[in-house]
């Protein structure tokens, strides 16, 4: 008897019968009770059968199918296993086991849930199992009957019901509904069986049942009872199904709930656990060579789940990785910065904006823990670090534009602390250079911010590494950014290597190529504003509480455009879509094309912009007409519209064809025949051609054919005698530009001809423009100006010294017309003619003379009688002086310069008066006006320089004869080279100098005694601290009148000639910069600014006449500069690395600061020496006096200054220059091989004692 008096319904005969079974063993159905486990083998889901039908389930027919299984497995005849194979098989099968046991899969037939939530559905496919190999013909076999039973159930209890079935009732019962329902009861009974199994009990296939999802196993099941009272206490009872004959009862309403604050659901949460799961494993397994695949997954996600939980978990996953307390390798930074980046190019701005927004977020938490943190010790969490890496390499990336890296910048330059110095640097070593290339007048302006904060700090409490931060970021400014300052090898190729691989995007479809241009304040106070970088974004208008009628209402009020379109760059609230339908822009293609153009940062990225459109040839024809339309548009003419449209015209054929034909339909608007017909028979939505429109597009047409975008031959079908008043109009202002703009050529003659000279093909044309030219131009008023109107140089330049040619030179390499002006009548200055050039030719000379004559017997050379030839001495100088002068001159017609010979003043701030040499005068006019008049010697009190017996550095170069005696006034660096000519030559020297050293103040102190000792060997004489009182000329000889500058007793000194050597002055005299109003300091130097501008931008000051040393190769720098300031806007002089020389023998070379420089300043320091004397080349040339020194920082070993005494000092300063200049360090000198035996080993052993110890010495 079944369990709970439960009867075994019986089948009728007719259907035993239809189904094939025979009366002894009809099929009945009975009730699988718990206890009956092996209940299963013998009848299908509590079904069992009589007679032929399934008596055996078996593969044979015959008894069950576990005897059949055994006796498949008893035919064939069994191998004999070792018991070592056994232990072994065991032992595998215990270790299966315990994984098994410990993954959880133990006795099941599929993988949790678990394992498909988190991505892991396909780990364990194609591996054999329990449901694999050789059961799986059985389960084929078993799923197929399991078939063919449930047709055969359900078509016999459809009969039953269909026979037993009463009449329906209001109310029914559940005994009725269990077998008696009606045919749609039937149908919902079927429905049942596939969900549920036949009537609960069987139906279930063992191989797709999941313990997790369904609640338990098959064999957990619980029986089928005929009604809810028959169930026992401990059986959990069943779902009620709703009774489709019996009304609902009406449950009380729920109070709505806005969707807004309604809380999230579990299933949401465990939505989100799923997804955080899956991109958790994504995002685990990014590495560079499989990006791209990952990156497919993610778009997958996207695609399968709402899109915010994807980003959330995206966003916040890659945050984690970076927000650690410990500093991150750059390259695994880039890689997630490089992901982010494939990221937002792929799935757009939404997530794009929320990693910036959690980025900046994030930043400001850990950078006010740093601050607090910072107050307590020097070592403070890496967070802050790590994100500012990140937002430059997403910089770098193009995923953000450079407005929130400069607001960093700005931000952190406000307290020039260690914290703040070390984000800058991170920032100029990730992107600085990109920063420069994108906007270097942000960076400019940004430098300029520098002084005040250091003021603000104080400048005695920067540290080192916020004095390198400054120095890095000037030098960044300046193009001049030192090696070790930038990013490292790896971390450039690394980066390289990812914009390689974000280039592979451009072949996918993608969403974004733009990057975001929010800038930092526009992120912080996006809950006010709203987040404009988002399509469809907007102020909510406060919290939660405020969500109500009133704001529901506002919504529905509120206009909603679809086609508005708002770029990352336009200012919040212009809404460029509409702008362009009130421009008639009545297609997308010229909206799109409208907001390409006005979107632009400038013409190039117009340019840009209209290419990334992809317009077709067909779509190209729309650019002239938005461009005509937009530059028509404008109160007064934009030449802007003229740039973006010559751009267009040289890159594209198609464009200039459709600027060509735009033309014509306008030739057609303005009436004239053969166009199209007159105005009315024109789209309605075309803007009528009043004046402005007309000059306006007059304009651009004429700087298009000027500049040879467009042919003057697109006049051809003009009938030039006869047109139209607008027409006449519109060509008139066109050829008015097109010869305003050939005059603005470097050669106007060329270039008119140039634009003119196709017209000979066009017969017609050419006479229609020659009577145009005549009847109507010419005789217009103010047609004058044509005709009056002077050329204008776009660089003149008063002076032709160093700095003047220099200049020249680099400004007609660059493409400008430029005139020189010199007066001298020969080119090179002081510098060439009377300075640098010929005094180094009398050094050279006089040294071989005075080694002849006693260095060269010990040598092992012996000479006869050794005579001296001062004129042939003073021929040679001069035709060295000849040569460089010529070639010169040479070089300056070669770069198109203009060479006049004169003395030129300022007339006005333009126009210069030059008087000619060879008599007469001029003017020139200018647009840039640059002054390198150089400077003259400056006189001494109550000597008058007559170039006999009291000269200048000019004189000490032509002296006819050797003085018997020469007192030397000044023991500068012209002082004692001279000194040194003429002691060598013969005479006796005589040096007085004002300050206790010679070599002046910029000689290292140590370097100037040892100089000076040299010097005393070889003869000159020396009175340090002594001050000339006066002089006076006597005969052919001069007396002077010194004593000590500290006071003492007077001395007279005697001499034949004295050198007046104190220094030099600006020339600045009959410049007539009174007539300008320019201002002069103290000592008579042009006042200038950083870019060497006068308070008259446009005139500018370089060389001797200005702030600076007095040195030829200075001037040369600062010539560039300033030409590229012009040309350009930047330029750069680095001032701490101009080197000096001094041409005696041994030379003396230094650059950077001294010894007694750095303790003025109060800056710790490390000295580093070697002698000459221990170097095997000097010792091989038998030159040893001397030595090389180096000053380096203690901490970071930064070379600080390089002073060298010695042989070919003047050719080692170079190296000390550029290592200077790139900010290397003494260890990086000593490592740096050089050549043996040469002098400049010398060198490497100086850096080598400073950080450590010489080997040679």
């Amino acid at each position: 008897m079944p369990p709970y008096g439960i009867k075994k319904p019986t089948l009728p005969p007719h259907l035993l019968k239809e189904l094939g079974a025979t009366d002894e063993k009809a099929p009945t159905f009975d009730v699988l009770d718990e206890t009956d486990e092996d209940n299963e083998s013998g009848s299908e889901g509590g079904f069992s059968w009589g007679g032929d039908i399934g008596e055996d389930s078996g593969d044979d027919g015959e008894g069950t199918e576990e005897a059949d299984d055994d006796e498949a497995e008893d035919a064939p005849t069994q191998r004999k296993v070792s018991r070592s194979v056994k232990d072994k098989l065991a032992q595998d099968d215990a270790e299966i086991a315990d994984l098994e046991r410990r993954l959880g899969l133990k006795n099941r037939k599929s993988l949790p849930q678990s394992f498909k939530d988190d991505g892991l559905g396909d780990l364990l496919d194609g591996l054999g199992g329990s449901f694999d190999g050789e059961n799986q013909e059985k389960r084929k076999r078993k799923a197929e009957a399991d078939d063919w039973l449930a047709q055969k159930r359900r078509r016999a209890e459809a009969a039953v019901a269909e026979r037993s079935r009463p009449p329906p009732t209001a109310a029914g019962s559940d005994d009725e509904l269990s077998l008696g329902e009606s045919d749609q009861d039937t149908d919902d009974l079927d429905d049942r069986d596939a969900e549920e199994g036949w009537l609960g009990l069987g139906g279930l296939d063992d191989e797709n049942f999941d313990e997790n999802e369904q609640g338990g196993s098959q064999d957990d099941s619980e029986p089928y009872y005929s009604g809810e009272n028959d169930l026992p206490e401990d059986i959990p009872q069943k779902p009620v199904r709703e009774n489709p004959y019996v009304a609902p009862t009406s449950q009380p309403a729920a109070k709505y709930v806005p969707p807004s604050l309604r809380k999230e659901s579990g299933s949401d949460n465990e939505l989100a656990a799923r997804i955080r799961r899956q991109t958790q494993g994504l995002v685990n397994r990014i590495t560079e060579s499989n990006l791209l695949t990952i990156l497919d997954g993610i778009e997958k996600l996207y695609r399968e789940n709402p899109r915010q939980h994807v980003t959330s978990a995206l966003v916040d996953l890659l945050l984690i990785q970076i927000c650690e307390p410990t500093t991150l390798p750059d390259t695994l930074l880039i890689l997630s910065a490089g992901f982010a980046t494939a990221a937002y190019t792929a799935l757009g701005t939404d997530f794009g904006g929320q990693l910036i927004t959690e980025v900046v977020g994030r930043f400001e938490k850990y950078y006010e823990e740093a601050k607090v943190a910072a107050l307590e010790r020097p070592d403070v969490s890496k967070q802050t670090s790590n994100l500012i890496t990140f937002i430059s390499q997403l910089y770098t990336f193009q995923l953000i534009g450079p407005n929130i890296i400069f607001d960093y910048i700005r931000m952190l330059l406000d307290s020039l602390s260690e914290l703040n110095a070390e984000l800058l640097l991170r920032i100029v070593r990730m992107c600085g250079s990109t920063l420069r290339q994108d906007d270097p007048m942000a960076l400019k302006d940004i430098v300029s911010l520098i002084p005040a904060a250091v003021a603000k700090a104080g400048e005695k409490n920067l540290t080192v590494r916020t004095k390198f931060m400054i120095d890095t970021i000037t030098d960044l400014k300046n193009n001049k950014l030192k090696a070790g300052a930038g990013a490292s090898v790896v971390v450039s190729e690394h980066t390289t290597r990812m914009k390689k691989l974000l280039g592979q995007l451009k072949s996918r479809r993608v969403k974004n190529t733009e990057p975001m241009r929010m800038g930092l304040k526009d992120i912080q106070d996006a809950d006010k504003k709203g987040k404009w970088w988002l399509v469809g974004a907007s102020w909510t208008g406060g919290p939660t509480a405020q969500k109500g009628p009133e704001a529901a209402m506002g919504a529905e009020d509120s206009d909603s455009d679809d086609e508005s379109i708002l770029l990352d760059d336009v200012e919040q609230g212009l809404d460029l879509g509409e702008l362009a339908r009130e421009q008639g822009m009545n297609t997308g293609v010229r909206r799109s094309i409208f907001v390409s153009i006005m979107s632009a940062m400038d013409y190039q990225d117009a340019y840009f912009r209209i290419l990334k459109l992809r317009l077709n040839k067909e779509r190209q024809r729309e650019i002239p007409n938005v461009i005509i339309q937009c530059v028509g548009a404008e109160q007064h003419y934009n030449p802007y519209y003229t740039l973006v449209a010559k751009r267009l015209c040289s890159e594209q054929r198609e464009v200039r064809w459709a600027f060509q034909s735009s033309l014509w339909k306008m030739f057609g608007r303005m009436g004239e025949p053969g166009f199209g017909g007159d105005e009315g028979d024109y789209e309605e939505e075309d803007e009528p051609m009043d004046v402005r429109r007309v000059v306006n597009t007059a304009k651009m047409f004429g700087a298009l054919i000027a500049g040879n975008n467009l042919g003057v031959i697109v006049l051809k079908h003009l009938n030039l005698l006869y047109l139209q008043k607008k027409t006449q109009n519109f060509v008139e202002i066109m050829l008015v530009n097109v010869l305003l703009e050939c005059q603005l050529h470097e050669r106007p003659e060329e270039a008119v001809a140039k634009v003119f000279g196709g017209v000979d093909a066009v017969p017609d044309l050419a006479r229609g423009l020659q009577y145009f030219l005549h009847k109507i131009l010419l005789v217009a008023p103010g047609a004058d100006f044509l005709l009056c109107v002077t050329e204008a140089r776009d660089l003149v330049i008063i002076g032709g010294g160093v700095a003047g040619y220099v200049a020249a030179i680099k400004a007609g390499q660059e493409g400008m017309k430029v005139t020189c002006i010199e007066k001298r009548g020969t080119l090179g200055g002081t510098c060439l003619n009377v300075g640098c050039i010929p005094s180094k030719s009398l050094l050279n000379n006089s040294h071989l003379y005075h080694q002849i004559l006693h260095d060269s017997k010990h040598r092992g050379i012996e000479v006869g009688d050794v005579k001296l030839n001062l004129k042939q001495l003073m021929k040679a100088k001069e035709q060295s002086v000849s040569g460089l002068t010529k070639g010169v001159e040479f070089l300056l017609k070669k770069n198109g310069v203009e060479y006049i010979k004169g003395a030129a003043s300022f007339q006005d701030e333009h126009t210069l008066n030059v008087q000619l040499n060879d008599g007469g005068e001029t003017s020139v006019t200018g647009k840039n006006i640059l002054i390198a008049t150089g400077s003259e010697v400056t006189p001494f009190p109550g000597l008058q320089v007559d170039e006999k017996t009291v000269i200048s550095s000019t004189g000490a170069i032509a002296l006819e004869s050797v003085p018997k005696k020469l007192l030397v006034i000044g023991g500068g660096i012209i002082g004692l080279e001279m000194a040194s000519v003429w002691s060598r030559l013969g005479s006796e020297v005589t040096v007085v100098e004002f300050l206790d050293q010679i070599g002046g103040p910029g000689m290292d102190t140590e370097i100037a005694k040892s100089i000076q000792k040299i010097l005393k060997k070889q003869g000159i004489n020396f009175k340090t601290g002594t001050k000339v009182l006066s002089g006076t000329q006597a005969g052919e000889g001069v007396q002077l009148n010194v004593d000590s500058a500290k006071g003492g007793k007077e001395e007279s000194l005697d001499a034949d000639v004295v050198l007046v050597a104190i220094g030099r002055r600006p020339y600045t005299q009959g410049l007539g910069l009174e007539n300008i109003g320019l201002e002069l300091d103290e000592r008579g130097r042009v006042i200038i600014d950083s870019e060497y501008r006068t308070k008259i931008p446009h005139i500018r000051c370089v060389g001797d006449a200005t702030f600076g040393p007095m040195l030829a190769h200075k001037a040369e720098e600062e010539a560039v500069a300033a030409v590229e300031y012009i040309k350009k806007g930047h330029g750069h002089v680095n001032y701490g690395c101009i080197p000096s020389v001094m041409y005696t023998f041994p030379e003396v070379a230094w650059v950077g600061q001294s010894e007694q420089d750095l303790k003025k300043a109060d800056i710790k320091y490390r000295v580093g020496t070697f002698p000459f004397s221990a170097n095997s080349r000097a010792k091989t040339n038998l030159d040893t006096e001397g030595f090389v020194k180096i000053l380096a920082d203690p901490e970071t070993d930064r070379l600080l200054g390089i002073h060298i005494v010695g042989p070919n000092a003047g050719e080692m300063i170079a190296e000390g220059t550029l290592a200077l200049e790139y900010g290397a360090s003494s260890e990086d000198i000593a490592r740096t091989c050089h050549a043996h035996p040469t002098l400049a080993e010398a060198f490497k052993e100086a850096a080598m004692a400073t950080y450590s110890k010489a080997i040679h010495y």
